[in-house]
């Protein structure tokens, strides 16, 4: 009897800890290399939805819709990027799911097909190229042309 009132216990004591991982999980927008894929389809609608802050595309890849999440709005203004419906595209991402069971991307980089424009948001250790360090410490046309020295 003892031995079973120290396990609830001790599983009562655990529970807030458990509780806050799995919340600390879906709130993360962050990339993960683990589930990065290379998808390529068809713009649905651009300008369609915003994740945390970030504007997102969706896509459709394989008979499959994606939400693609980029970056702010600001962000995208200043590099043009501008899809229009129909437009094929290459995207390197990261998947998960939100918390409402949508399929996401987390985009690395775009590739516009037909216009052969590549546009990199996050730099070699996934790194948003927005934010405040990397615009610092990389040239703005490492956006236009990654992996090159300039």
């Amino acid at each position: 009897m003892v031995k079973n009132k120290v396990i609830v216990l001790s599983f009562l004591l655990a529970m807030p800890m458990l509780v806050n991982s799995v919340q600390a999980g879906t709130d993360r927008t962050g990339y993960d290399e683990n589930t990065e894929i290379i998808l390529s389809g068809t713009v649905l609608k651009f300008n369609g939805c915003e994740f945390r802050g970030l504007r997102c595309f969706t896509m459709e890849s394989r008979s499959r819709v994606f939400h693609v999440v980029t970056a702010p709005r600001w962000f995208l203004e200043r590099i043009h990027l501008n899809l229009q419906p129909g437009t094929i595209v290459r995207v390197v991402g990261s998947k998960f799911y939100s918390p409402d069971g949508d399929l996401y991307l987390m985009a690395k980089s775009l590739k516009n097909i037909p216009t052969g424009r590549n546009i990199l948001f996050r730099d070699n250790k996934c790194q948003p190229v927005w934010g405040r360090h990397s615009l610092k410490k990389s040239s703005c046309m490492r956006i236009f042309f990654p992996g090159r020295s300039l």
